[in-house]
């Protein structure tokens, strides 16, 4: 019997990072579970506006794991982003070099 990928047993490094436009998500996926960030895009602004992780995924890792490959994508498009999830804006503070994408005026309060 195929063993199937758990959280325990994947390394969320080398998980693929998905947009899925029509949904406006980006996930990464772990066997059936999705971790997914939505967003809106405007032209050259991307607005991040909801996080949602599976709490199958314990220590909040699979969170940085997504809010940094998002975050690398918006910056291999050269967008401006206007972060509106709480998750996403911790983040940021947290990781202050990540906030040279931030679109120009724009705090993280």
């Amino acid at each position: 019997m195929a063993k199937t990928a758990t959280p325990a047993t994947t390394d969320l490094s080398e998980l693929q990072l998905t947009d899925e436009k029509a949904t406006r998500q980006f996930v990464l996926k772990v066997g059936e579970h999705r971790a997914r960030i939505e967003y809106d895009h405007q032209g050259d602004r991307i607005f991040l506006t909801r996080t949602d992780v599976p709490r199958h995924f314990d220590g909040g890792n699979m969170q940085n794991v997504l809010t940094e490959k998002t975050l690398n994508h918006v910056e291999s498009q050269k967008l401006k982003l206007v972060p509106l999830c709480p998750k996403v804006k911790d983040y940021l503070r947290q990781n202050p070099a990540w906030q040279r994408l931030l679109l120009k005026g724009v705090q993280l309060r």
